[in-house]
């Protein structure tokens, strides 16, 4: 395992044409390999699976009922404060 000598991560092999070369993820840097059998370039993963997506109407909302109130006369008022 190699590190870049300009930012310190390490160095991934890469394809450059027929060669195979090390380069920073990070900076760009590009160096050269010491023993290009020690790296081997192979991919891992798996095949993209269908994801069942399920969606849901919206619903509308219902407006709370707002509470009426009964307004006394003026006249019982004014009867407290005589």
């Amino acid at each position: 395992m190699e590190f870049c000598p300009k930012c310190g991560s390490v160095l991934l092999p890469k394809k450059a044409g027929r060669s195979t070369r090390l380069a920073c993820p990070r900076c760009g840097y590009k160096g050269k390999l010491k023993k290009p059998t020690a790296y081997k370039i192979s991919e891992k993963g798996k095949e993209a699976k269908e994801v069942a997506v399920v969606e849901e109407k919206e619903t509308k909302k219902k407006k709370r009922p707002e509470p009426e109130y009964e307004l006394e006369p003026i006249e019982y008022y004014e009867d407290l404060y005589e």
